[in-house]
């Protein structure tokens, strides 16, 4: 099996042996990302095509804020650069390589399910605000709240969402509701991908 470009680091978790190019169009000439064994983090260092200086326009070197896994990474580049969350996924190479979304009933019967139980905020919340996107039902995405529309997201879109909510999760620091709402949406996306 042929590993494709957005895939070949799939498998990267904390302690991975890493140091990778970033294909993002715009930053690829000489941006990199990885682990770094010593301080425990993943980290990035991202410089725009044409850039002439040493040091990257964008350093998240997890030092003073510690990214513990592959989405607060692809997060962060999101929130810095403007990117949309796909093409960060992709050019991280994190992808999965096959996503595939459950069915439009399932999810539907999944919502109603837990409509009952709605904490509106926490946890509930966040697993009906993140099932309700993968239909189109709620227009921004749970992880940035940026750019929507009301389509139904593509498999590989919710699997990008995904990495930047368990990015969310992994980061920790919001107030414990909206840490709620976040665990909420990860534990939805999860199963809404057949994971």
């Amino acid at each position: 099996m042929t590993v494709s470009r957005f895939s070949r680091n799939h498998g990267a978790r904390p302690g991975y042996a890493l140091h990778d190019a970033i294909d993002l169009v715009g930053w690829d000439d000489r941006s990199i990302w990885g682990w770094d064994d010593r301080i425990g983090s993943f980290y990035a260092q991202l410089w725009r095509n044409g850039s002439t200086s040493d040091a990257p326009d964008i350093w998240l070197s997890g030092a003073s804020r510690p990214y513990p896994w592959p989405g607060s990474v692809a997060l962060d580049i999101v929130q810095h650069t403007r990117a949309a969350p796909l093409a960060v996924v992709q050019a991280l190479g994190i992808a999965d390589p096959a996503p595939r979304l459950r069915d439009t009933t399932e999810i539907t019967q999944q919502i109603a399910e837990l409509k009952p139980l709605n904490d509106n905020d926490g946890y509930i919340g966040g697993q009906l605000y993140a099932l309700a996107w993968t239909q189109g039902i709620e227009p921004l995405s749970p992880s940035t709240r940026g750019k929507g529309d009301h389509s139904r997201p593509a498999p590989d879109r919710v699997d990008a969402e995904h990495h930047l909510i368990t990015g969310r999760v992994y980061l920790a620091g919001d107030a414990e509701r909206t840490q709620a709402f976040y665990s909420g949406a990860d534990a939805a996306l999860w199963w809404a991908l057949g994971r």
